[in-house]
């Protein structure tokens, strides 16, 4: 199991703070997604030259992404955004669709193929995190191209992963879901599409650390279950980050 350092540890210095587009008293509804991007000042909507609908970045890692999508294309790799902020609301439809059945998962109803909460929650929890706790919700983060593991396996979809991996660190950008193994032995899988601007996000990652508390996890289906899960261990530090830790 990873280890846990001081809270303390995981406090920006000032300097760093100032440097996130929040102020201080939004932090905490940043982090959890209660606000609607749409009406905040600090996110711009995606052109949709770069996705293939309606949606809501950080105007700095929007720029960034931007940067590297117009580098992709000149090494022939297109890159598109198929999902980026999505606040408390969007999770909690995403999380209880899967909850309650209504959204299959590996083609089957989870109620019907996991009698007990904790399971199911863990289940839904290899891909999707809980509301209040997707790294979805800061504006920082993008799923590229696709999120089905079948296209990083086909010949465009490796051609654009290795790209990423080479080329992406130079912009920014980090993928926060490497495979599991020994050095990361618990949390999501791996996620070769979800990619993270470490210049803000691992800033609001450290205060989501320091400021984490159990009683966080409420307002959806399942959360007593998911609440009976060490999600700050085994998910929250759970990453790989850009400049290491």
């Amino acid at each position: 199991m990873l280890h846990v350092p001081a809270q303390s540890d995981y406090l920006p210095p000032e300097n760093e703070i100032e440097l996130i587009p929040f102020d201080k008293s939004e932090f905490k509804d940043i982090l959890q997604g209660r606000f609607s991007p749409s009406e905040h000042m600090a996110f711009v909507c995606i052109d949709t030259a770069h996705c293939n609908r309606d949606m809501y970045m950080l105007e700095e890692a929007y720029q960034a992404f931007v940067s590297m999508a117009e580098a992709a294309l000149r090494d022939s790799i297109r890159l598109t955004i198929v999902s980026a902020t999505r606040n408390f609301e969007y999770q909690r439809m995403l999380w209880e669709d899967k909850w309650t059945g209504k959204t299959k998962v590996e083609g089957r109803k989870l109620p019907e193929w996991f009698r007990d909460a904790v399971d199911r929650a863990l289940k839904i929890m290899e891909y999707t995190a809980p509301p209040g706790f997707t790294r979805h919700h800061w504006g920082t983060d993008i799923d590229i191209n696709s999120v089905e593991p079948e296209y990083f396996e086909s010949e465009e979809g490796k051609r654009v992963y290795e790209w990423l991996k080479m080329n992406a660190p130079s912009f920014g950008f980090c993928q926060t879901y490497p495979a599991l193994d020994e050095n990361r032995p618990e949390g999501f899988n791996e996620e070769k599409w979800h990619w993270s601007y470490a210049p803000i996000a691992d800033e609001l990652w450290r205060e989501q650390v320091r400021t984490f508390t159990e009683k966080e996890i409420s307002g959806f289906k399942g959360h007593h279950a998911v609440r009976k899960i060490d999600i700050l261990n085994k998910y929250l530090l759970s990453i790989q980050r850009c400049g290491g830790d």
